[in-house]
């Protein structure tokens, strides 16, 4: 490669570099312009949305958000029940075959040979 054209390319890459830069900070403009009308939007939303709630006296579940909450819980991973004595009001949401310990009134009517009256029958949703 001849002296001429690698300092060509060098000018080239030289005013290459001086575009992105100037892109980049147009971008950078552009973004701080953007973020600042979202702020802007936001807090006059938010004003809006104050009024017409003192105004109309509106609940939050009357606008969507009661079952919003700023610190949501974890979802439950208990499981359904399985097993109830409508008579004494006991649930138990276990399985026959695990090997965990049973409560007494399971073990009593896995003796009696009438769990499956206590068993709860789960219907589909889809009928």
């Amino acid at each position: 490669m001849s002296f001429q054209r690698t300092i060509r390319l060098g000018h080239k890459i030289k005013s290459m570099n001086t575009e992105i830069r100037e892109l980049d900070r147009q971008i950078a403009e552009l973004q701080a312009r953007r973020d600042k009308l979202v702020k802007e939007n936001k807090s006059q939303a938010i004003e809006t949305a104050r009024k017409l709630v003192q105004e109309f006296a509106l609940t939050p579940s009357q606008v969507g958000l009661s079952s919003m909450s700023r610190n949501p819980l974890p979802s439950s991973t208990k499981r359904p029940t399985t097993f109830y004595d409508p008579n004494r009001g006991l649930s138990w949401d276990g399985s026959l075959t695990s090997r965990g310990r049973k409560p007494a009134w399971i073990v009593q009517a896995i003796n009696d040979k009438t769990i499956e009256l206590f068993r709860v029958q789960v219907q589909s949703a889809q009928q």
